[in-house]
């Protein structure tokens, strides 16, 4: 107890002493956010930080009627006389992110989020820090390492298959909560595609981290835990409920990990190792398939750290891109059987990794992914923390509250930056008037959209952009494809109540798609086997 209010009393005045370096530093950013405007705070203490975070299920629509309002450069009051800027500028989207990660850093409560699931890895670090060890992962990301995974996606495509398969020797038609059959695909496939290690979720077996992802979804309490976090990154190192299932994932990757580095360290030669194509095995081999790079076996330590968020972040955006594929393809049946129409061409195969990659011989399943991953980005939004002063440029002159037009804008050292990818990806402006719309055609026919401004991958931000673009981007797209295909070709997809069932949100930390009016995160659908 001593002890307890002992730090109390320290945390009390270290809070008294900050304020007046407190309030200096927020009159010199409030003063040049003047020319901006934006929404009111109605909350003293969080402002509007609950829709900035995202922890609100309605993010694209707050932000859809912020942007309408107060134009693609605005304030946001987040508490306490704080405040932060809103971009969605395409000119000035692209300058702080072709500076991410160096005059333009992550802020500490993700990074302290990101360090309790992983430790100290890649995803945690900025600068040269980042620089360095991406660096050291990237071979493992070539497009020669990764086709080796294209394997491991169609078994676990077809496993998914099988078990269904079963389901339809005595009924025509079986309702089917495809979410839950989706993340066990996702899991099995990045445990063997990215560890070497088979989770058998599509078995039935629950695993550490199978039960600490399931406990997860289930647990709403961690977005209130975020708003605080907010202002007391700590809270994130305390003996939390809601932490307890990270660190049991993150103790089940690692005694994964550790094994695979057993077997390298006892095996001179690595012959265990060359057996192993995973992500994970070519870090512990130290060289990818197509370059002569070497790695130092402390580096390669280091990357399980950051292999650890790869297992979280790569189930749960892919999981989540397959979903809403499903969904969007159920409310548009004609789309679905054209998609179907087009893979019936590899009836006794599968695509290949280049034809999936280029989309060549499957163009509408490429445009198909594409639009989904547009329309649904798994990441609505991130935020920044400028790292030094800036002038950033616009694509769009904008009108100040003095009737002043202006081409740039200021950012002072310290400023708060959130850019809402997913209204970036769904404005008419920069997509076309029906850009709310599951279009895939629009990646097929000859489109003055988006804006040639526009940079990331296929003119999306989905992945980011610039020094932190996603590394495993093209491992959850090969991923995606893979899996939807084999579905497609195999079965018809309906929602309940037909195209026109209300779907919500169920939100933990990132927008799963859900029945409406169903409890928990459920995406029943009713599914058929093709036939012919």
């Amino acid at each position: 107890m001593l002890f307890s209010t002992s730090v109390l009393l320290d945390s009390l005045v270290l809070f008294a002493l900050s304020l007046p370096l407190a309030k200096l530093v927020l009159d010199r950013r409030s003063s040049h956010f003047a020319v901006l405007s934006g929404p009111r705070s109605n909350n003293l203490l969080f402002g509007k930080l609950r829709e900035v975070l995202g922890v609100v299920d309605n993010f694209a629509a707050v932000f859809d009627r912020w942007i309408s309002e107060y134009g693609y450069v605005f304030k946001v009051p987040t508490g306490l006389g704080t405040n932060r800027i809103v971009i969605s500028d395409p000119k000035a989207v692209a300058h702080v992110y072709a500076n991410d990660g160096f005059g333009y850093l992550r802020q500490n409560m993700p990074k302290t989020l990101s360090r309790a699931l992983s430790g100290h890895s890649m995803v945690s670090a900025d600068k040269e820090d980042h620089r360095r060890q991406r660096r050291a992962l990237v071979p493992a990301f070539t497009n020669a390492a990764l086709r080796e995974s294209m394997s491991v996606f169609y078994d676990s495509a077809y496993k998914l298959k099988g078990a269904w398969d079963v389901l339809f020797e005595s009924h025509d038609e079986v309702t089917i909560d495809v979410q839950q059959w989706i993340n066990n695909v996702t899991l099995d496939s990045i445990g063997i595609a990215g560890f070497g290690h088979d989770f058998r979720s599509l078995d039935g077996h629950k695993s550490p981290v199978s039960e600490a992802l399931d406990a997860f979804l289930g647990d709403n309490s961690f977005r209130a835990l975020l708003i605080f976090a907010f202002f007391i990154p700590q809270l994130l190192n305390l003996p939390l409920k809601q932490l307890k299932i990270f660190r049991r994932m993150k103790k089940a990757s690692s005694d994964i990990a550790k094994v695979l580095l057993e077997n390298s360290r006892r095996e001179k030669v690595y012959s265990d190792a060359e057996k192993d194509r995973s992500i994970l095995g070519l870090l512990l081999k130290g060289r990818s398939p197509d370059t002569n790079f070497k790695l130092l076996q402390d580096e390669v330590v280091g990357q399980v750290s950051c292999m650890r968020l790869f297992l979280f972040a790569g189930y749960e955006t892919t999981a989540i891109s397959l979903s809403w594929a499903l969904v969007e393809l159920a409310r548009h049946p004609e789309k679905q059987d054209k998609l179907r129409q087009e893979l019936r061409q590899f009836s006794g195969n599968d695509p290949t990794w280049d034809q999936v990659v280029t989309g060549t011989a499957c163009p509408y399943l490429d445009a198909v992914a594409h639009e989904s991953l547009r329309l649904h980005p798994p990441v609505e939004a991130l935020h920044r923390i400028a790292d030094k002063d800036d002038v950033v440029p616009l694509s769009y002159p904008m009108k100040t509250p003095s009737g002043e037009m202006i081409d740039s804008i200021f950012i002072p050292k310290g400023t708060l930056v959130t850019t809402p990818f997913v209204n970036m990806n769904r404005n008419e402006a920069f997509w076309g008037p029906d850009a709310k719309q599951f279009v895939p055609e629009r990646w097929l026919d000859e489109n003055p959209y988006p804006s040639k401004e526009f940079s990331g991958y296929k003119h999306l931000y989905t992945f980011s952009d610039g020094p932190r673009i996603c590394i495993g981007r093209m491992f959850s797209v090969a991923e995606f494809k893979a899996v939807l295909s084999v579905l497609i070709r195999n079965y018809t997809f309906e929602l309940p109540s037909g195209p026109d069932t209300p779907i919500g949100i169920h939100k933990v930390i990132l927008p799963r798609p859900k029945i409406a009016d169903e409890a928990g995160c459920v995406l029943r659908m009713r599914v058929r086997q093709v036939t012919g």
